[in-house]
């Protein structure tokens, strides 16, 4: 009686457990899928022309009215980024996840030049960016956890 009493119980003890990892398992799916999902529809992959760089309501960078006869861009790539300002070139990794984004360190070139002004925001800027809204495929706003501080891109519709 005790042995059948033992057996029933370790029974109960075992489907328990195996009732609540399933539903771990199955939460930790569905989080997985929906993550994924809501990644692929982030599609950044491209080249992007840099719009407004935003610290705050009187700290920005409009790299257009700063030297109005360059493209400056960021081209994503499937991990990596680069960055092309009227001076210098960057480069480094990041990672999209949901809506989610870190850049990693990047290499710049440093030649001296007349106007600095995108390239030293976009130093300054892409460490503290962390959230990525995207409106009609053609507009990115990437923002920090700080809601003043920001980076609007426009999708390029001719790439260089």
């Amino acid at each position: 009686m005790k042995k059948l009493f033992g057996i029933a119980l370790l029974a109960f003890a075992l489907a328990s457990c195996g009732g609540k990892g399933s539903q771990a398992d199955d939460s930790l799916k569905d989080k997985s899928v929906a993550e994924a999902e809501q990644s692929a529809d982030l599609n950044i992959i491209g080249q992007w022309y840099i719009e407004n760089i935003v610290f705050s309501d009187t700290d920005y960078v409009r790299p257009s009215e700063q030297v109005p006869d360059s493209r400056q861009y960021i081209l994503f790539e499937d991990s990596t980024y680069s960055v092309m300002t009227n001076c210098n070139h960057g480069s480094g990794g990041y990672v999209l996840r949901g809506d989610s984004i870190s850049f990693g360190d990047g290499a710049w070139t440093e030649m001296a030049c007349d106007n600095m002004a995108t390239e030293d925001a976009i130093k300054r800027i892409l460490p503290a960016l962390s959230i990525i809204e995207m409106e009609n495929d053609s507009i990115i706003r990437i923002n920090s956890d700080a809601s003043s501080k920001y980076l609007i891109l426009r999708k390029a519709t001719e790439t260089k």
